[in-house]
C-alpha cells in the first residue's frame, strides 16, 4: 500500500510534468538518460501511485522534470525526497 504522503509526492510530479509539458514518453526518455532503470510502464505506474518507487528512482524522475523547466528558462522547482528528508 502507498502511502498518503507517498502519494502526494507522486502526485506533484506528474503535475509538474504535465506543467512542463512532457509526455509521460518523454519523461522516461530523459528519466532513462539520466540512469533510470525502470520500464515506461513502471514510470507510469509510479506517477499514478500504483507503485512507489526508491527515493532514487523519484530524484531521478524530479531531476528529469527539472531539467526541462530549466529548458524553459525556469527554475528547479521539483524538490528532491533527499532534500525533503534532510530537513
Amino acid at each position: 500500500m502507498v502511502s498518503e504522503h507517498a502519494l502526494e509526492a507522486l502526485d506533484v510530479l506528474d503535475a509538474f510534468r504535465q506543467e512542463a509539458g512532457l509526455s509521460h514518453g518523454d519523461l522516461w526518455l530523459r528519466y532513462f538518460e539520466l540512469g533510470g532503470m525502470s520500464t515506461g510502464f513502471e514510470l507510469e505506474a509510479f506517477l499514478y501511485g500504483l507503485v512507489t518507487p526508491s527515493a532514487h528512482e523519484h530524484d531521478v524522475i524530479a531531476h528529469a522534470i527539472n531539467e526541462r523547466f530549466v529548458e524553459l528558462g525556469g527554475n528547479h522547482p521539483v524538490a528532491y525526497l533527499r532534500d525533503v528528508h534532510d530537513k
